[in-house]
């Protein structure tokens, strides 16, 4: 009897340290528990990190001016002065690789940032209120939905113009549908439950009750789509500049540096022309990515503590 008590009395210690543990960890904390089990997403952070620094603060880490150029060294190949190479007008690659990275960063961040307050109010109103407002909204959805994004994209670029404010406007107002979508089925599932009804009747207006008491409960699965929306919008940027939409020249970008790879030569004989941007693009995507991945795991609320 006393040998098959011992399993039972571990698994009850067990169950007693992890409440205790529970009851001392603040939900911050808890959050930052399960994302460092996730250890892909944990090195994605640090590699992001690392990008991000090395963006913002360019002129300590490089030697040259981006749009410096020197005829005399045109096309090198990466060497110890130029350790990326230069392009066909002399301009360092390792130079205009950091400061290109500024500026994509930065596109995608500003994007992202408005396409979630876009996406945000739209779904929170449509969610909450519900019929024919829920409707109209959603039919506009459905129909922005519809279009190719990247071909929006171009022909406003085109009548627009291009800029770096008009990159970030067009990107950002194109990409809220899908955070309308999850935004509104939260609050589909929400405005029902016993706290909403709580406030309602307490008197509480509309608005305090979709922002104060609705939205933290959302925060969750939109954090981790804002992750994907940075990513995306980094992605939309490097197409629009590499196809020639997007932040003209000489400002560098990894979009408008990979634009050189639309040369045949350059493709096959001078890859230090775009590789860098190429590959700081995909690192950077990916790294969000998997970043988003491990949010999305730790914000859950149904995940083992």
């Amino acid at each position: 009897m006393s040998e098959q008590m011992k399993p039972l009395t571990n698994n009850a210690a067990q169950v007693v340290q992890i409440e205790a543990k529970a009851r001392i960890e603040t939900p911050t904390q808890i959050a930052w528990r399960r994302f460092k089990r996730h250890r892909l997403a944990l090195i994605s952070l640090i590699v992001l990190v690392i990008i991000m620094v090395m963006a913002a603060a360019a002129p300590l880490f490089t030697r040259y001016d981006p749009n410096e150029m020197s005829l005399r060294d045109r096309a090198l190949s990466p060497n110890g002065e130029h350790w990326f190479g230069t392009d066909n007008l002399g301009r360092d690659m390792w130079t205009r690789t950091i400061y290109g990275g500024r500026i994509s960063l930065q596109v995608g961040l500003a994007a992202a940032l408005i396409s979630t307050v876009i996406g945000v109010i739209l779904g929170a109103v449509s969610g909450y209120y519900g019929r024919l407002i829920d409707m109209v909204i959603m039919r506009i959805t459905d129909v922005v939905m519809t279009f190719p994004p990247i071909i929006i994209m171009l022909t406003v670029a085109a009548i627009a113009g291009t800029g770096l404010t008009n990159v970030i406007l067009i990107i950002g107002g194109l990409r809220w549908p899908a955070t309308t979508r999850l935004v509104r089925g939260q609050y589909l599932s929400l405005k029902n439950q016993e706290f909403v009804l709580a406030a309602r009747t307490m008197g509480l207006p509309d608005w305090i009750i979709i922002m104060r008491h609705i939205l933290p409960n959302v925060m969750a699965p939109l954090m981790a789509n804002v992750t994907f929306a940075v990513s995306a919008a980094i992605l939309a940027e490097a197409g629009l500049s590499f196809l020639g939409m997007g932040i003209p020249l000489p400002t560098p970008t990894w979009g408008n540096i990979m634009e050189n790879a639309r040369s045949l030569t350059i493709l096959q004989d001078k890859p230090w022309m775009w590789m860098p941007a190429a590959i700081a693009t995909l690192t950077t995507v990916l790294c969000i990515n998997f970043v988003g991945d491990g949010l999305r795991d730790a914000l859950d609320p149904q995940q083992i503590m």
